[in-house]
Protein backbone atom coordinates (compact mmCIF):
# COMPACT_ATOMS: atom_id res chain seq x y z
CA UNK A 1 0.00 0.00 0.00
CA UNK A 2 1.38 3.18 -1.12
CA UNK A 3 2.29 6.01 1.60
CA UNK A 4 0.15 8.88 2.61
CA UNK A 5 1.31 12.21 0.80
CA UNK A 6 2.56 14.35 3.39
CA UNK A 7 0.35 17.40 2.80
CA UNK A 8 -2.31 14.83 3.14
CA UNK A 9 -1.23 13.34 6.17
CA UNK A 10 -0.55 16.60 7.84
CA UNK A 11 -4.49 17.69 7.00
CA UNK A 12 -5.59 14.70 8.55
CA UNK A 13 -3.12 14.68 11.94
CA UNK A 14 -4.29 18.19 12.18
CA UNK A 15 -8.11 16.94 12.38
CA UNK A 16 -6.91 14.59 14.98
CA UNK A 17 -4.73 17.04 17.00
CA UNK A 18 -7.85 20.02 17.12
CA UNK A 19 -10.12 17.05 17.78
CA UNK A 20 -7.90 16.71 21.36
CA UNK A 21 -8.31 20.27 21.88
CA UNK A 22 -11.87 20.07 22.05
CA UNK A 23 -12.79 16.96 23.99
CA UNK A 24 -9.38 17.26 26.49
CA UNK A 25 -8.15 13.80 25.27
CA UNK A 26 -4.52 13.68 26.11
CA UNK A 27 -4.10 9.91 24.47
CA UNK A 28 -5.08 11.35 20.41
CA UNK A 29 -1.82 13.63 20.82
CA UNK A 30 0.39 12.16 22.15
CA UNK A 31 0.04 9.15 19.91
CA UNK A 32 1.80 11.48 17.25
CA UNK A 33 4.64 11.11 19.28
CA UNK A 34 5.57 7.81 17.37
CA UNK A 35 4.98 9.18 13.90
CA UNK A 36 7.58 9.77 11.38
CA UNK A 37 9.47 13.43 11.25
CA UNK A 38 7.86 13.92 7.57
CA UNK A 39 4.26 14.00 9.18
CA UNK A 40 4.97 15.91 11.61
CA UNK A 41 6.77 18.08 9.93
CA UNK A 42 3.48 18.48 7.38
CA UNK A 43 0.99 18.70 10.83
CA UNK A 44 3.08 21.76 11.07
CA UNK A 45 3.26 23.36 7.82
CA UNK A 46 -0.52 22.54 7.37
CA UNK A 47 -1.28 24.44 10.74
CA UNK A 48 0.64 27.67 10.03
CA UNK A 49 -0.80 27.90 6.58
CA UNK A 50 -4.55 27.29 6.76
CA UNK A 51 -5.98 30.76 6.74
CA UNK A 52 -9.64 29.59 7.69
CA UNK A 53 -8.38 28.62 11.23
CA UNK A 54 -8.67 31.12 13.67
CA UNK A 55 -5.52 32.84 15.25
CA UNK A 56 -6.51 31.48 18.66
CA UNK A 57 -6.90 27.68 17.12
CA UNK A 58 -4.00 27.86 15.30
CA UNK A 59 -1.78 29.21 18.02
CA UNK A 60 -3.08 26.42 20.60
CA UNK A 61 -3.01 23.80 18.65
CA UNK A 62 0.77 25.05 17.56
CA UNK A 63 1.36 25.17 21.26
CA UNK A 64 0.01 21.90 21.86
CA UNK A 65 2.00 20.17 19.36
CA UNK A 66 5.42 21.48 20.71
CA UNK A 67 3.66 19.75 24.07
CA UNK A 68 3.69 16.24 21.95
CA UNK A 69 7.12 13.80 23.01
CA UNK A 70 7.75 15.89 26.43
CA UNK A 71 5.01 14.79 28.39
CA UNK A 72 4.85 10.76 27.15
CA UNK A 73 8.79 11.49 28.24
CA UNK A 74 8.55 13.18 31.31
CA UNK A 75 5.77 10.78 32.73
CA UNK A 76 7.10 7.34 31.29
CA UNK A 77 6.92 4.89 33.76
CA UNK A 78 3.87 6.28 35.56
CA UNK A 79 2.24 3.21 36.03
CA UNK A 80 1.07 3.73 39.55
CA UNK A 81 -2.98 3.85 40.09
CA UNK A 82 -3.88 7.75 40.63
CA UNK A 83 -5.54 8.20 43.73
CA UNK A 84 -8.74 9.81 44.30
CA UNK A 85 -8.01 13.28 45.08
CA UNK A 86 -10.23 15.20 48.11
CA UNK A 87 -13.23 17.15 46.65
CA UNK A 88 -12.60 20.56 47.30
CA UNK A 89 -15.17 23.21 47.92
CA UNK A 90 -16.60 26.11 45.61
CA UNK A 91 -13.43 28.88 45.56
CA UNK A 92 -13.92 31.40 47.48
CA UNK A 93 -13.86 34.28 45.16
CA UNK A 94 -14.70 37.17 46.85
CA UNK A 95 -11.96 36.76 49.30
CA UNK A 96 -9.77 35.52 46.14
CA UNK A 97 -9.88 38.43 44.82
CA UNK A 98 -9.25 40.66 47.64
CA UNK A 99 -5.81 38.79 48.19
CA UNK A 100 -5.54 39.44 44.59
CA UNK A 101 -5.62 42.85 44.90
CA UNK A 102 -3.43 42.76 47.88
CA UNK A 103 -0.02 41.63 45.73
CA UNK A 104 -1.19 44.59 43.21
CA UNK A 105 -3.74 42.56 40.99
CA UNK A 106 -6.75 43.06 39.76
CA UNK A 107 -10.54 41.73 40.32
CA UNK A 108 -11.24 40.52 36.68
CA UNK A 109 -12.72 37.74 37.64
CA UNK A 110 -15.95 39.69 38.96
CA UNK A 111 -15.42 42.80 36.24
CA UNK A 112 -14.02 40.53 33.23
CA UNK A 113 -11.93 43.08 32.28
CA UNK A 114 -8.55 41.33 32.55
CA UNK A 115 -5.09 42.84 31.63
CA UNK A 116 -1.63 42.55 33.42
CA UNK A 117 -1.32 44.20 35.90
CA UNK A 118 2.55 45.48 37.69
CA UNK A 119 3.47 43.74 40.86
CA UNK A 120 5.75 44.71 43.51
CA UNK A 121 8.24 42.28 42.64
CA UNK A 122 8.98 44.44 39.80
CA UNK A 123 7.20 42.20 37.35
CA UNK A 124 4.11 41.72 35.94
CA UNK A 125 0.80 39.90 37.61
CA UNK A 126 -1.69 37.87 36.03
CA UNK A 127 -5.14 39.01 36.01
CA UNK A 128 -7.51 37.22 38.30
CA UNK A 129 -9.44 35.91 35.26
CA UNK A 130 -6.58 34.40 33.96
CA UNK A 131 -5.31 32.35 37.64
CA UNK A 132 -9.13 31.59 38.92
CA UNK A 133 -9.64 28.78 36.23
CA UNK A 134 -5.39 27.36 36.53
CA UNK A 135 -6.59 27.01 40.64
CA UNK A 136 -10.12 25.38 39.96
CA UNK A 137 -8.19 23.12 37.87
CA UNK A 138 -5.86 22.54 40.94
CA UNK A 139 -7.93 22.81 43.84
CA UNK A 140 -8.74 19.37 44.43
CA UNK A 141 -5.07 17.77 43.89
CA UNK A 142 -4.48 21.01 46.94
CA UNK A 143 -7.05 19.92 49.55
CA UNK A 144 -4.88 16.76 50.39
CA UNK A 145 -3.42 17.38 54.04
CA UNK A 146 0.21 18.17 53.77
CA UNK A 147 0.16 18.63 49.84
CA UNK A 148 3.94 19.18 48.36
CA UNK A 149 3.17 22.25 46.07
CA UNK A 150 6.25 23.73 43.56
CA UNK A 151 5.84 27.31 42.05
CA UNK A 152 8.00 28.33 39.21
CA UNK A 153 8.62 32.27 39.07
CA UNK A 154 6.48 32.89 41.66
CA UNK A 155 7.33 36.46 41.03
CA UNK A 156 5.18 38.90 43.82
CA UNK A 157 4.10 35.81 45.76
CA UNK A 158 0.54 35.60 44.74
CA UNK A 159 -0.01 32.40 43.32
CA UNK A 160 1.57 30.51 46.07
CA UNK A 161 -0.58 32.49 48.33
CA UNK A 162 -3.59 31.89 46.23
CA UNK A 163 -2.70 28.04 46.04
CA UNK A 164 -2.22 28.18 50.36
CA UNK A 165 -5.52 29.81 50.57
CA UNK A 166 -7.39 26.82 48.80
CA UNK A 167 -4.77 24.07 49.89
CA UNK A 168 -5.32 21.65 53.00
CA UNK A 169 -4.11 21.43 56.38
CA UNK A 170 -0.13 21.10 56.44
CA UNK A 171 0.36 22.61 53.13
CA UNK A 172 3.74 24.10 52.22
CA UNK A 173 5.06 25.30 48.91
CA UNK A 174 8.41 25.71 47.50
CA UNK A 175 9.20 27.96 44.78
CA UNK A 176 12.24 29.36 42.48
CA UNK A 177 12.35 32.58 40.32
CA UNK A 178 15.47 35.10 39.97
CA UNK A 179 16.82 36.60 43.48
CA UNK A 180 15.71 39.76 43.61
CA UNK A 181 11.78 38.58 43.88
CA UNK A 182 12.58 36.51 47.20
CA UNK A 183 12.53 39.25 49.59
CA UNK A 184 9.36 41.29 48.01
CA UNK A 185 7.28 37.70 47.64
CA UNK A 186 8.17 36.90 51.36
CA UNK A 187 7.13 40.36 52.70
CA UNK A 188 4.02 40.27 50.75
CA UNK A 189 2.94 36.23 52.28
CA UNK A 190 4.32 37.91 55.95
CA UNK A 191 2.57 41.51 55.78
CA UNK A 192 0.24 41.98 58.92
CA UNK A 193 -2.52 44.44 59.84
CA UNK A 194 -4.07 44.40 56.25
CA UNK A 195 -7.05 42.76 56.88
CA UNK A 196 -6.61 40.69 53.87
CA UNK A 197 -8.62 37.22 54.21
CA UNK A 198 -5.63 34.55 54.36
CA UNK A 199 -2.88 36.80 55.03
CA UNK A 200 -0.19 36.80 56.57
CA UNK A 201 0.88 33.30 56.19
CA UNK A 202 2.96 31.00 57.99
CA UNK A 203 6.31 30.68 58.08
CA UNK A 204 6.61 27.14 57.48
CA UNK A 205 3.92 27.95 54.77
CA UNK A 206 6.06 28.55 52.01
CA UNK A 207 9.95 28.54 51.15
CA UNK A 208 11.23 30.92 48.29
CA UNK A 209 14.73 30.33 46.43
CA UNK A 210 16.39 32.75 43.95
CA UNK A 211 18.52 30.85 41.32
CA UNK A 212 17.92 29.12 38.05
CA UNK A 213 14.47 26.94 38.41
CA UNK A 214 15.35 24.51 35.93
CA UNK A 215 18.90 23.69 37.33
CA UNK A 216 16.95 23.34 40.70
CA UNK A 217 14.50 21.03 39.28
CA UNK A 218 17.69 18.98 37.79
CA UNK A 219 19.22 18.92 41.06
CA UNK A 220 15.62 17.69 42.54
CA UNK A 221 15.58 14.74 39.87
CA UNK A 222 18.66 13.66 41.21
CA UNK A 223 17.61 13.74 45.22
CA UNK A 224 14.45 11.81 44.78
CA UNK A 225 12.20 15.12 45.29
CA UNK A 226 9.19 15.36 44.11
CA UNK A 227 5.41 17.20 44.30
CA UNK A 228 1.34 16.76 44.39
CA UNK A 229 1.37 19.67 42.45
CA UNK A 230 3.48 21.80 40.62
CA UNK A 231 2.35 25.04 38.30
CA UNK A 232 3.83 27.33 36.14
CA UNK A 233 3.00 31.21 35.27
CA UNK A 234 6.35 31.47 33.57
CA UNK A 235 5.76 30.00 29.50
CA UNK A 236 8.26 27.39 28.72
CA UNK A 237 10.00 26.95 25.68
CA UNK A 238 8.82 23.10 23.79
CA UNK A 239 12.22 23.12 22.00
CA UNK A 240 13.94 22.10 25.27
CA UNK A 241 14.55 20.21 28.38
CA UNK A 242 12.23 22.44 30.83
CA UNK A 243 8.94 21.11 30.31
CA UNK A 244 10.79 17.24 30.98
CA UNK A 245 12.27 18.35 33.96
CA UNK A 246 9.30 20.45 35.21
CA UNK A 247 6.92 17.27 34.70
CA UNK A 248 9.35 15.31 36.09
CA UNK A 249 9.46 16.19 39.66
CA UNK A 250 5.34 15.51 39.31
CA UNK A 251 4.15 12.21 41.29
CA UNK A 252 2.24 10.53 39.16
CA UNK A 253 -1.15 10.72 40.89
CA UNK A 254 -0.53 14.51 40.69
CA UNK A 255 -1.75 17.78 38.89
CA UNK A 256 0.18 20.68 36.68
CA UNK A 257 -1.14 23.49 35.32
CA UNK A 258 1.89 25.64 32.93
CA UNK A 259 1.90 27.77 29.88
CA UNK A 260 4.09 26.47 26.79
CA UNK A 261 4.99 27.86 24.47
CA UNK A 262 7.00 30.88 22.52
CA UNK A 263 5.77 34.44 22.42
CA UNK A 264 2.18 34.28 19.63
CA UNK A 265 2.30 30.44 19.70
CA UNK A 266 1.70 29.64 23.66
CA UNK A 267 -1.25 27.82 25.81
CA UNK A 268 -1.73 27.18 29.19
CA UNK A 269 -2.16 23.42 30.05
CA UNK A 270 -3.40 21.06 33.00
CA UNK A 271 -1.85 17.57 33.16
CA UNK A 272 -2.99 15.41 36.02
CA UNK A 273 -2.82 11.54 37.20
CA UNK A 274 0.36 10.52 35.22
CA UNK A 275 -0.34 11.88 32.00
CA UNK A 276 -4.21 10.63 32.02
CA UNK A 277 -5.32 13.97 31.97
CA UNK A 278 -4.15 16.85 29.89
CA UNK A 279 -6.60 19.70 29.24
CA UNK A 280 -6.02 23.18 26.95
CA UNK A 281 -7.29 25.59 29.33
Amino acid sequence: MPAMPARRCGQKLCKRLFRSVATGCAGAFLSLNGLRPACLAAVRSHMCSQASLSMRRRRAGLALFGLCGILDGAMRGFSVAAAEPTKAPPLPLQELSVLHRHFGGDTSVLDNAPMPQQAASGGTISALSVQIPALEKLADYLRPPGVQIFDLGFGSGVMTAMMLAVAGEGAHVVGVDLEDKVAVATANLLQEGTGCPFAPFGKDSFAFIGGDAFERLAAWKEEGKMFDVVYSGCSMDPHTDQLRLFLGQLKPTGAAVFNLGNPGRQGMYFVADGGKICELI
